[in-house]
C-alpha cells in the first residue's frame, strides 16, 4: 500500500508541476485523504524521499526538494547545448544500460507501479506524439529508479535533444510495437531484479530503435 500512495504522491507532485519549496499536506491530512493509515504514508514519503524528490524537516514539514548545486549547473550547462545526433545516441548506449542496470537493483516498489502503468497505457494504436511522450516517461521513470540524479539530469536533456528522431520511430504501427516490446523486457528484468538482463535488454532496445530509424532513411 505504500508504494502505491509513493507512486500517486510522484504522479500528483509531476502533474501538478509542483516547485522546490511547494509544502505538501500534513502526514495526516494525506492520511485522511487517501483513506490510509498515516504509517502508510510515511513511509511512502520516506521513498519520495530517498528519490530526492521531497525534504522533510521539523517545523518545515514536507516540501519538494530542489535538486542539488551539481545537478543544476549541469543541467543548466546543457539547456543550451547544440550536439549531433550520433554523439547522443552513443552518449545513451553507454549510459542508458548502466541506468537499467542500477534500477534493477535500486527500484522501489512504488517506481515498478509507475513503470508497470506507463506499460499498461501505451499500446501500438496511439498516435505517434502519445507514444513517444510514454516512451519518454518510460526511460525517464527508468532513470529515477536508478537513484542517480546526475545520469537522470543528463538523460532528461538527451529527451529534449533526440525527441524529433525518437518520433520518427513511432511513426509506424510496427514502430510503436517493437518500442512497447523492448520496454516489456527491460521492465521483467527489472522486476526480476536481474541487473545483468535489464542493462541486456535495454541495448537490444536501443539498438532495435537505431535500425528501425535508420530504415526509414
Amino acid at each position: 500500500m505504500s508504494a502505491e500512495v509513493a507512486a500517486y504522491l510522484e504522479r500528483e507532485i509531476a502533474s501538478r508541476g509542483l516547485k522546490p519549496g511547494d509544502k505538501l499536506p500534513t502526514e495526516r491530512e494525506l492520511a485522511a485523504t487517501l483513506s490510509v493509515s498515516r504509517a502508510t504514508v510515511r513511509s511512502a514519503l520516506q521513498d519520495l524521499e530517498s528519490k530526492h524528490l521531497l525534504e522533510r524537516t521539523q517545523g518545515r514539514g514536507t516540501i519538494v526538494a530542489a535538486p542539488p548545486a551539481e545537478v543544476s549547473e549541469l543541467y543548466a550547462r546543457l539547456a543550451n547545448f547544440e550536439s549531433a545526433q550520433q554523439d547522443v545516441a552513443e552518449m545513451r548506449g553507454a549510459m542508458e544500460p548502466l541506468v537499467a542496470e542500477l534500477a534493477a537493483l535500486r527500484s522501489s516498489a512504488a517506481d515498478l507501479i509507475q513503470l508497470q502503468d506507463v506499460l499498461a497505457g501505451s499500446n501500438e494504436h496511439l498516435s505517434p506524439e502519445e507514444a513517444l511522450r510514454l516512451d519518454i516517461q518510460f526511460h525517464t521513470l527508468v532513470a529515477q529508479a536508478a537513484r542517480n540524479q546526475l545520469m537522470t539530469t543528463v538523460l532528461t536533456m538527451t529527451s529534449s535533444w533526440t525527441s524529433e528522431v525518437r518520433l520518427r520511430s513511432h511513426s509506424t504501427t510496427e514502430g510503436r510495437r517493437l518500442s512497447i516490446e523492448g520496454h516489456r523486457h527491460i521492465l521483467d528484468a527489472i522486476q526480476a531484479r536481474d541487473a545483468t538482463a535489464a542493462g541486456v535488454a535495454m541495448r537490444d532496445h536501443l539498438a532495435d530503435v537505431a535500425l528501425l530509424i535508420k530504415a526509414q532513411h
